[in-house]
């Protein structure tokens, strides 16, 4: 085999060299040690060879990529970090120990917003709703976690976070505590796994030892409680819009997050149905697959009217009242906090969905064909082999649901003839 060249002195040097039926390698002429390595499938890398004591030995550099060089290791940058080789070897230094040195100090100097930024290219940002735990890391968790190395993260740091997460009344959020624990384990996990951390500051801390839990509650309102909702609701003091809302919210059982999120261009109203699409990054549906929700007669009505109500060129159905922007759930909650009287039991956007499981079961209506309309799955083996789409079945359901609630908003009025005889 004839070297194309003795040595690599420029550029234009390195993008005349060819492969050939065997690998070989051309020296550099400034730095002794450095090498160029050419394969027969046309890779190149850089290799700094030498010897300590009476072994030889050799560094893998990088990769020069004759295309784009700007995208590996160029001829000066590998120049740069064989000159650091030969100067550790002046002073009877192993440039292999050398590395394996800084590079067991680099990773003790990182720190657990290096380890979330970490986790996030690898994992959370291939995820759904991937930007959920980021507001959450940025807002409860960076400001205490973030600037600490990870050789140094203790349980007292972490206590630090969920401490932070009480009410105005003292009280520890279960809900926001059991997402930063959540979040927290999940980083440390990923660090350990790339041997970022040798190992997990509080490993049987659990969420509920520091005051976190799903707190899952029953709450659905009865007949007599959605009489009284009913009736009252065009009295809250907000926009007729966000009447409208609550009164869809409760027809069509669906999440408070896929309702807010609705577009127009979804709705086929020909066929009368709401093409509810699969959760992503922009819609946050919690369905795999997209799916057909069927439109009562209340629900087309309720649409129509919020139709009319909007500037035509809006795409969203419930948007928020000066702008064609989302709303956020926080704002659906607050609104039914602030219209509810002291005496009716506090109830949540969620619990209207619940509501309507419920109530629609005490009606006695398929239970199948409920859960299908609210997107959950079928238990067991029916997921398997049933894949009827009870679209049909879903309708009935909603038809009398929504007839119901009809007739819940009309309020008690006692007929003459009635009051006479009495």
């Amino acid at each position: 085999m004839i070297k194309p060249v003795d040595k690599i002195s420029t550029n234009a040097t390195l993008k005349a060299l060819k492969p050939q039926g065997k690998e070989y390698l051309i020296p550099d002429k400034k730095i002794e040690g450095l090498n160029i390595r050419v394969r027969p499938t046309g890779t190149m890398t850089w290799i700094f060879r030498f010897q300590a004591g009476n072994k030889h030995e050799k560094i893998t550099m990088g990769r020069y990529v004759k295309l784009k060089p700007e995208t590996g290791m160029t001829l000066e940058q590998a120049r740069t970090e064989a000159g650091r080789y030969r100067s550790w070897l002046e002073n009877n230094k192993n440039p292999k120990q050398e590395l394996a040195r800084e590079q067991r100090e680099q990773e003790e100097a990182k720190t657990f917003d290096d380890a979330f930024a970490s986790f996030d290219e690898k994992r959370l940002s291939k995820q759904l709703r991937g930007e959920q735990a980021r507001a959450t890391y940025s807002r409860d968790i960076k400001p205490f976690l973030g600037h600490i190395k990870l050789e140094e993260l203790r349980i007292h740091d972490l206590n630090k976070v969920f401490d932070a997460k009480v009410d105005e009344n003292g009280q520890r959020k279960a809900g926001a505590i059991s997402a930063c624990h959540r979040i927290i384990n999940q980083v440390i996990n990923h660090a350990l796994a790339l041997n970022m951390i040798g190992a997990h500051p509080a490993p049987h801390l659990k969420s509920k030892d520091v005051g976190g839990g799903s707190k899952v509650t029953k709450r659905n309102l009865s007949f007599s409680e959605l009489k009284t909702l009913l009736t009252s609701l065009p009295s809250w003091r907000t926009e007729p819009s966000n009447v409208r809302l609550m009164q869809f919210l409760l027809g069509c059982g669906q999440r408070i997050s896929a309702v807010l999120e609705m577009h127009w261009s979804e709705i086929d109203w020909q066929e009368k149905v709401w093409l509810l699409p699969a959760s992503s990054e922009e819609r946050h549906t919690k369905s795999q697959e997209s799916r057909k929700v069927p439109l009562s007669d209340y629900l087309l009505a309720l649409l129509k009217e919020q139709r009319e109500s909007l500037p035509s060129k809006w795409k969203l159905v419930w948007p928020q009242l000066l702008a064609d922007k989302v709303q956020e759930p926080a704002a659906v909650r607050a609104l039914i906090k602030r219209n509810l009287p002291d005496d009716f039991e506090r109830f949540s956007p969620h619990d209207l969905r619940r509501t309507f499981i419920s109530r629609c079961s005490e009606m006695g209506l398929d239970i199948v064909a409920i859960e299908k309309t609210v997107g959950h799955q079928l238990p067991g083996m029916l997921r398997v082999y049933n894949h009827h789409d009870y679209l049909e079945e879903q309708l009935v359901v909603l038809q009398a649901w929504g007839e119901k609630l009809q007739s819940l908003t009309v309020a008690n009025v006692v007929p003459l003839s009635a009051s006479k005889s009495a």
